[in-house]
C-alpha cells in the first residue's frame, strides 16, 4: 500500500477542487484545505474526515491578498508540519469579454489564478523538496485553443502553465511539477441552456463534456507519476 501523503489542495472548495479533496482522503492521504469560504471549507473538512476521526485541517485565505502565501504556510506549520504535495485547482471562471477588460480585472485574475499560486510554490519548496513532492495544477485547454469573453483567465492560466514550466526545471530532480489541461468539466448549475451545451460539446472529438471524476483520475494518476515533470497533459480537448 502506497504511504499516506500530505497534500494541500489550494481552491479545495470548488467543484474540482471537492472532488480533488475527497479523492485524496478515500485513498487514505492526509489533506489540508485551503480557500477563502470558512464555511464551506468547514463542511469539507467534516465531510472527508476519516470514520471516527478529526475533521480535516483548513487553512481559509484569500489568493487576492499579498499575504495569503505567507497564513497559507503557516497554516500547514501549525496543522501538519509541512507537506508533501500540492495540489492547485485554483478558482474561479470570469467572463471578461475583451470590451470590458480593464486593468483591475486582469491584476485579480493574475494574481489568483498564476501569482499567488507560484509564490505558495516558492514558499513551499523546501518541504516539497524534502519529500521528494510533486505539484499539479489545473489549467485550461483554452491557453492553446482560445475562446471568447475570457481574456483574462485564459492570460491568467498561460502564467500559471509558463512559471509551472520553469519551476519544473528550477526544482528538478526533487519536485515535479506538472498540470492538466481542461477542456469542458460539466456545471449542472451554470450550464442549465441544453442547447448551449450541445454545441459546447461538440467541440470535444469525444461529443461530451467531462467530469469532475475524470479530471480527478488524472490529477492522481499525475500526482504518483515519478517520471513526469514539465508535462501539460490535455483531458478532454
Amino acid at each position: 500500500m502506497k504511504p499516506a501523503r500530505r497534500v494541500l489542495v489550494v481552491g479545495a472548495t470548488g467543484r474540482l477542487g471537492v472532488a480533488a479533496a475527497r479523492a485524496l482522503a478515500h485513498r487514505g492521504d492526509r489533506v489540508i484545505l485551503t480557500a477563502r469560504d470558512p464555511s464551506k471549507l468547514e463542511a469539507l473538512a467534516s465531510e472527508i474526515a476519516p470514520s471516527g476521526g478529526l475533521p480535516a485541517p483548513f487553512v481559509c485565505a484569500d489568493l487576492l491578498r499579498d499575504d495569503a502565501p505567507e497564513t497559507i504556510v503557516d497554516g500547514v506549520r501549525r496543522t501538519l508540519g509541512g507537506v508533501d504535495d500540492l495540489v492547485l485547482a485554483c478558482g474561479p471562471f470570469p467572463r471578461t469579454p475583451f470590451d470590458a477588460l480593464v486593468r483591475d480585472e486582469l491584476v485579480r485574475t493574475l494574481t489568483v489564478h498564476a501569482i499567488a499560486p507560484l509564490l505558495l510554490v516558492h514558499a513551499l519548496a523546501g518541504d516539497l523538496a524534502e519529500a521528494r513532492g510533486a505539484v499539479v495544477a489545473l489549467t485550461d485547454a483554452g491557453v492553446t485553443r482560445p475562446y471568447t469573453n475570457h481574456v483574462a483567465y485564459l492570460t491568467a492560466k498561460g502564467a500559471l502553465q509558463t512559471g509551472l514550466r520553469a519551476l519544473s526545471v528550477e526544482l528538478a530532480p526533487e519536485v515535479r511539477v506538472n498540470m492538466v489541461s481542461l477542456g469542458i468539466v460539466v456545471d449542472p448549475e451554470a450550464d442549465a441552456d441544453p442547447l448551449r451545451m450541445h454545441r459546447l460539446a461538440t467541440r470535444s472529438p469525444l461529443g461530451r463534456f467531462g467530469t469532475p471524476d475524470e479530471v480527478v483520475h488524472v490529477l492522481l494518476a499525475l500526482l504518483d507519476a515519478t517520471w513526469a515533470t514539465g508535462e501539460i497533459w490535455g483531458v478532454g480537448r
